[in-house]
């Protein structure tokens, strides 16, 4: 087992012990008749039906969903976009974990509002997030992340939960927009013997502005004849286009260039 999934275990044993201990406090042991876990579903499917159907006509239900989503998506992004962590090295890999750590302070808030209804959905919810996280082919943190949401979503619509369900759905489609508008990428450029690399790098930043591509690092090669930029790119920018409208404008500045470009996966 890698460091990395052997640290994403051990935040997994210690969210569910979190998860036990807070429902051994929720749990009202003065009467005879409790329980460790509670719960507010209600008991026929016809009650539940009406209730959801309520829940929908409620301003405050509205109210309650919206903010806190919204306030654990503005928390999560001022920890996932802290200053600092511009300072390293894999600008790629920082960008991924940034939207990674936005998604998941989403599920939190969401998580939060289930296990208020049923309280033993806490281990469900663990046990199915186990279950995307390591044995599924899942391609990267961030698609785990949407797979874990989607699974709180019809969570909360099996509990009658349509409210829940509705904003948290229309939340996630926003979020997730915002978050892919941009895509991080490096393009690394070689010059031809005797061209002067930083009027090259100017020139490509000029092309990469025209671009609306926002230059995050420069950085020179240690032969002089190369330089890699870290950018974040618009998602409707593909490749392709990007190295032919970089090759195009340095070969009439400073000649023939090879540009190779890296995509956050």
């Amino acid at each position: 087992m890698t460091a990395s999934r052997l640290t994403a275990l051990r935040a997994s044993v210690a969210f569910a012990a979190a998860v036990s201990s807070a429902g051994a406090a929720f749990a009202s042991g003065g009467s005879e008749a409790a329980t460790l876990f509670r719960t507010s579903i209600k008991e026929t499917a016809a009650e539940r039906l009406q209730h959801a159907v309520d829940q929908l006509w409620m301003p405050e239900t509205w109210i309650e969903i919206i903010v806190g989503i919204l306030l654990a998506v503005v928390l999560a992004s001022i920890l996932a976009f802290h200053p600092r962590t511009t300072r390293r090295r894999d600008m790629l890999e920082a960008n991924e974990e940034r939207k990674t750590l936005v998604v998941l302070g989403m599920i939190g808030a969401v998580v939060a509002s289930l296990v208020l209804i049923d309280q033993t959905m806490a281990f469900v919810i663990f046990g199915i997030g186990g279950l995307i996280r390591f044995r599924t082919v899942v391609g990267n943190s961030h698609m785990t992340g949407r797979a874990i949401l989607v699974v709180v979503i019809g969570l909360a619509c099996g509990l009658s939960q349509y409210a829940t369900a509705l904003v948290v759905a229309a939340a996630a489609w926003l979020i997730i927009w915002w978050l892919q508008a941009r895509r991080g990428g490096e393009i690394k450029v070689r010059i031809p013997v005797g061209a002067d690399r930083q009027k090259a790098e100017l020139v490509a930043s000029l092309e990469l502005r025209v671009l609306r591509c926002h230059v995050r690092s420069l950085r020179a090669g240690a032969s002089g004849r190369s330089f890699t930029m870290a950018l974040s790119i618009p998602s409707s920018l593909d490749d392709a286009t990007l190295c032919r409208k970089i090759e195009t404008r340095l070969a009439t500045e400073v000649g023939h260039t090879e540009v190779e470009v890296k995509s956050a996966v």
